[in-house]
């Protein structure tokens, strides 16, 4: 009988805009995880840990390095039969995925695909779409975490228009006009064509005349020029510019929706939610796919990221609001539990008992040493920072930490 709650080892993704060296959490934790042969280079950018069965950068089980798609399909019991028939999986799959992000800059402007599309798309191309999955997702700030996502409201991007005359100079006479008449529009469907007419033109703009413009905004903001309306805009401008000179995705700080997360805040990203993630660490749970498709090189004949993206401004994002997992539990202690309104996803952080669960979960290390404890005590296993495991569908566990805090993070799956 395979065991109910055994250790995995992770993959990590060096992605150019992850943290280099010591100073990211995912080589931190990579470090303790029993990646094999695992050494942390100072100079190399360690970008995402993932944890899960997606091919792209698969998990293997500890000690065989089996993969661990192969282990659950050898044993679906461990997933779970309500599971595995909710969600249609096959060979071993588990429902979601489970990472640690590390930025040090900006990622692109980015959405990812609806199920139905990416189904489509896969069936003629998996070039273009790597799975048939959407790709959902919930982030979980573990620091100062600053992002992008979704659309600003009309009226603010027509402020913007009016007194950013670099940003203005993007876009012809006739475009502009269309938007502000829009813009103002009661009926919401209204100011979604205009932002979606608006969207159309700067992704066509000129490249050299944006690196210009954008050059003549950061010389004024240098100079302590901007308005009134700029002055909360100036200093992500500015970062942005830092981190890609010239880039005219700077001026999506015109467009989109900014704000900043303290540890333990978290949110959820639809399918076509237009989304950069620009400074931090976070947790991120998602349905399992690896599909994106940025503003800056959508192909149009595959996944066009003009025909996706959900042109629907809003005022900002809704924080997931934390709920006790088990009684007594707060910000500082016991166990939270994070559900956004995503089928597959559900996080939480904690110590203590957990009930066992009606599908499978992974957990990570991201802070002390502990013990995890299953089949009422009997069975045990030493857990420290970076360590990752599975916990087999109608798992009763138990964690004890050591004499420091003792901090990991859950990822789980249920079906009633």
């Amino acid at each position: 009988m395979t065991e109910q709650v055994f250790r995995l080892i992770p993959a990590t993704q060096n992605y150019p805009w992850g943290k280099k060296g010591s100073s990211s959490l995912v080589a931190q934790l990579a470090d303790g995880s029993g990646i094999p042969d695992f050494k942390i280079n100072e100079s190399n950018s360690y970008a995402e840990m993932w944890m899960g069965t997606h091919p792209n950068a698969p998990t293997r089980v500890h000690g065989t390095k089996q993969l661990l798609s192969e282990h659950l399909a050898a044993h679906p019991e461990l997933v779970g039969e309500s599971v595995i028939k909710r969600f249609g999986l096959e060979n071993g799959q588990i429902p979601f995925l489970f990472k640690i992000l590390s930025f040090d800059k900006a990622l692109p402007v980015q959405i990812h695909p609806d199920k139905h599309t990416a189904e489509h798309v896969h069936s003629e191309n998996p070039r273009a779409c790597v799975d048939s999955n959407h790709k959902k997702e919930m982030a979980l700030a573990l620091s100062n975490f600053s992002a992008l996502c979704g659309f600003l409201p009309t009226s603010r991007i027509s402020e913007f228009l009016a007194f950013v005359p670099e940003f203005a100079s993007l876009f012809p006479a006739d475009i502009k006009a269309r938007f502000a008449s829009g813009a103002c529009s009661p009926d919401e469907s209204g100011r979604e064509a205009a932002l979606k007419d608006l969207l159309s033109c700067y992704a066509q703009i000129d490249k050299a005349e944006a690196a210009a413009q954008l050059k003549r905004l950061v010389e004024r903001y240098q100079a302590g020029k901007e308005s009134d309306e700029e002055k909360d805009t100036k200093s992500l401008v500015l970062q942005l510019h830092n981190m890609y000179p010239n880039d005219s995705d700077v001026f999506c700080a015109f467009i989109l929706n900014h704000f900043n997360l303290k540890p333990g805040h978290a949110f959820s990203v639809t399918a076509g939610e237009p989304h950069v993630y620009i400074t931090g660490d976070i947790i991120e749970c998602m349905a399992t796919s690896d599909n994106t498709i940025t503003l800056a090189s959508s192909p149009p004949s595959h996944l066009d990221f003009l025909s996706n993206v959900a042109y629907s401004p809003t005022p900002g994002k809704t924080l997931i609001q934390p709920t006790m997992f088990t009684r007594g539990s707060t910000s500082t202690a016991g166990s939270l539990l994070y559900n956004p309104p995503i089928n597959e996803l559900a996080a939480k952080g904690g110590v203590e008992s957990h009930r066992e669960l009606r599908g499978p979960s992974i957990a990570v290390v991201v802070e002390g040493e502990g013990t995890v404890m299953w089949a009422e005590g009997a069975k045990r296993l030493g857990l420290g920072k970076g360590q990752v495991v599975f916990i087999a569908a109608g798992t009763e566990v138990k964690y004890s930490a050591f004499e420091t805090a003792f901090k990991l993070y859950r990822a789980f799956v249920e079906v009633a």
